[in-house]
C-alpha cells in the first residue's frame, strides 16, 4: 500500500501594477490537487519605493539596464515578506517560492517584443536560501505569446465548475478576465479588459490627497458625465480582439490627459464627477466586454484590490446579467489570489509543467514559465 503523498507548501510574492505593495502567502498544494492559503502577509512599500517605482512606469523603457538599482532593492524586499512568511511556519518545509516581481514595462506587440518584471531572482534567493523563480513572462513571449494575462492557469486549476461557466475578473492597476466553461466543454480564455484600478488611484492622489478611493466613497458623490465616458469607451483598446494585454504603458496619466482634452464639458464638472465616471470607465470595460465574447456566464467572482471598492463592485452587479460575488466565495480571499497563483506557477516550474495558457495569450504552445534562481546552499528545511 502506497503511502499518501504529503502535502507541499510553496510561497507567492505579487506586487501588482498599482505599486502598493507586495502580496504574499504560504499555498498548502494537497495531493488530491487541492489549494488552500497556509499563511499570508502584505507589506506595503515605502513612499519612496513608490514614487520611483511609478516614476520608472512613466519612462520608456527598452531594457533592463533602465532599472537597475531598484531592481536590487525590491528584491531584498520580496525577502523580507519571504522571511517573515518562513517565521510564520517553522515547522513546514517550502519547496519553492515564485516572486512575479514589480512589472516596470509591458510591450508585447512591439518589436522586438518586450515585458520586464524587476525584483532580482538570485539575490531573492541568496537572501532566503530558497530556489526562487522569476521572469515568468519571458517563456511566453518567445513562443508569440502576450506573456499576459498568466493567472488565468491558476483560475482554471483553483476556479473551475463542472456545473456554473464563471468569470474570475481580477481588478489591478489593469483589469482582466479568465472565462471558466462549465465542464471545461470550451477553452478557458482571459484578457487585460483595460484600466482597473490605476486611472482611479491617479485621481485621488491628484485631486483628493489620497492613494485610493475607500469603498468609492469620493466617487459617489459625483453625477456620472456621459459624454465623458463615451469618449473614454472609443478606445481602440476596448474593441481590440484577445489574445490582448495592457498596462501603465498606456492607461497612465498621459492617457486620461488626452482624453479630457476633447472633452467639451470639463469647464462645467467636479473632480469628484470625473471620479465617478472614470470608477464606470472600469466597471463598463469589463462587462461590456464579457457581455461581448462570453455572453452565457452565469457567475463573476471579482479579485484583486479593485473587490474592496464597493461602488465598484455594485456598477458590475448593476450592468451584468450574472450573479457577482468575490473569490472568497470559491475559497480564496481576493487580495490572495494573484501570490497563489505565482506560487502555483513556480510549484509547476520545478516539476518541468507547463502552467501557461495559449488560448489565452496566443503562444504557439503552452510553456514552462519562469527562470529558476538557486542559492548556493538550499536548506532542506525551514528554520526561521
Amino acid at each position: 500500500m502506497s503511502k499518501t503523498k504529503q502535502p507541499s507548501y510553496v510561497i507567492g510574492l505579487m506586487s501588482g501594477t498599482s505599486a502598493d505593495g507586495i502580496d504574499g502567502v504560504i499555498l498548502k498544494i494537497s495531493d488530491k490537487n487541492t489549494f488552500t492559503i497556509h499563511r499570508s502577509v502584505s507589506h506595503p512599500y515605502s513612499d519612496d519605493i513608490r514614487k520611483r517605482i511609478r516614476k520608472l512606469t512613466s519612462q520608456k523603457i527598452t531594457n533592463a539596464e533602465h532599472s537597475a538599482g531598484l531592481d536590487g532593492e525590491l528584491a531584498l524586499l520580496y525577502a523580507a515578506v519571504t522571511k517573515d512568511l518562513l517565521g510564520q511556519a517553522k515547522d513546514k518545509t517550502i519547496d519553492v517560492i515564485g516572486c512575479h516581481g514589480q512589472t516596470v514595462h509591458h510591450s508585447p506587440d512591439s518589436d522586438p517584443p518586450f515585458s520586464l518584471q524587476i525584483g532580482d531572482g538570485q539575490i531573492l534567493a541568496n537572501e532566503t536560501g530558497h530556489t526562487a523563480v522569476t521572469d515568468f513572462r519571458a517563456a511566453d513571449i518567445a513562443s508569440g505569446g502576450q506573456g499576459a494575462p498568466l493567472v488565468p492557469a491558476f483560475h482554471e486549476a483553483v476556479f473551475s465548475s463542472e456545473s456554473e461557466t464563471r468569470a474570475v475578473i481580477n481588478i489591478g492597476g489593469i483589469s482582466n478576465i479568465t472565462f471558466l466553461p462549465a465542464g471545461k466543454t470550451d477553452k478557458i480564455s482571459g484578457f487585460d479588459t483595460g484600466p482597473g484600478n490605476t486611472l482611479i488611484d491617479y485621481w485621488c492622489r491628484t485631486h483628493f490627497k489620497c492613494g485610493y478611493d475607500k469603498n468609492g466613497d469620493i466617487a459617489r458623490t459625483g453625477d456620472l458625465q456621459l459624454d465623458l465616458l463615451d469618449l473614454f469607451l472609443r478606445d481602440a483598446y476596448f474593441e481590440r480582439i484577445p489574445p490582448k494585454s495592457t498596462g501603465l504603458e498606456y492607461f497612465n496619466a498621459n492617457w486620461l490627459k488626452d482624453k479630457m482634452s476633447l472633452w467639451e464639458g470639463r469647464s462645467h464638472s467636479t473632480n469628484e464627477d470625473i471620479l465617478m465616471t472614470i470608477t464606470m470607465l472600469t466597471a463598463r470595460c469589463i462587462v461590456d466586454q464579457l457581455k461581448k465574447l462570453h455572453p452565457r456566464v452565469e457567475a463573476v467572482y471579482l479579485a484583486g484590490g479593485g473587490a474592496n471598492n464597493a461602488l465598484l463592485k455594485d456598477m458590475i452587479k448593476d450592468l451584468s446579467a450574472s450573479k457577482v460575488s468575490t473569490t472568497e466565495d470559491l475559497g480564496i480571499h481576493p487580495q490572495w489570489v494573484e501570490a497563489a497563483a505565482f506560487a502555483w506557477m513556480a510549484y509547476r516550474t520545478i516539476h518541468d509543467l507547463p502552467s501557461t495558457l495559449p488560448s489565452v495569450t496566443g503562444a504557439s504552445s503552452p510553456t514552462v514559465a519562469g527562470k529558476i534562481n538557486t542559492p548556493a546552499q538550499q536548506p532542506t528545511s525551514v528554520t526561521g
